[in-house]
């Protein structure tokens, strides 16, 4: 089931890349990432501190300032005995506002998620938003000093909020 999603999403991303770069531009992201897990809905007395990898790429199509964004991540970490994965797998729209080589942008984030505890493993439906600031610091890259979103997600029979919090660089291509 992870394996058929991870391809359908990045089929579908390279496939949007051609358009993108013929109209406007694309931005590739690739950083850390934090996750604040929802651990206390599994009936654990804290949350879990998740540590990992955040990679996207937004297409811009029609607008300099509205794409299609493709997020995905892995976060992983130990806590009471138990090892924790969780891969999320999203797309949306986001908006993004640019000024002098820097950028914020917010977006909204619908997808799977995949979270494993100690070999046991759920997928369910995520959902969630948040945004970030981008600051310039060459043509083609930028710094990402702050992505945060909000994830909401139903897996072993609960749901779970999770926050998740990145940082990174981000590649732009395509047209000014």
């Amino acid at each position: 089931m992870r394996s058929r999603l991870v391809v359908s999403a990045v089929l579908a991303f390279l496939t949007a890349l051609p358009a993108a770069a013929q109209s406007s531009k694309a931005d590739i992201f690739a950083g850390y990432s934090y996750l604040r897990f929802d651990s206390v809905s599994l009936g654990l007395p804290h949350d879990s501190s998740l540590n990992g990898w955040a990679a996207s790429g937004t297409a811009y199509f029609y607008k300099p300032w509205l794409g299609a964004v493709a997020d995905f991540s892995g976060n992983y970490g130990k806590k009471n005995g138990l090892a924790f994965n969780a891969y999320s797998f999203l797309g949306g729209p986001q908006l993004t506002l640019r000024r002098h080589g820097s950028g914020v942008f917010i977006r909204v984030l619908l997808g799977a998620d995949r979270n494993s505890i100690s070999g046991a493993t759920d997928t369910g439906f995520e959902y969630g938003g948040g945004g970030g600031l981008d600051i310039g610091l060459r043509h083609h890259i930028t710094v990402r000093a702050f992505q945060a979103d909000y994830l909401k997600v139903k897996t072993f029979g609960v749901y779970q909020k999770n926050v998740r919090v990145s940082a990174g660089l981000v590649w732009h291509w395509g047209h000014k």
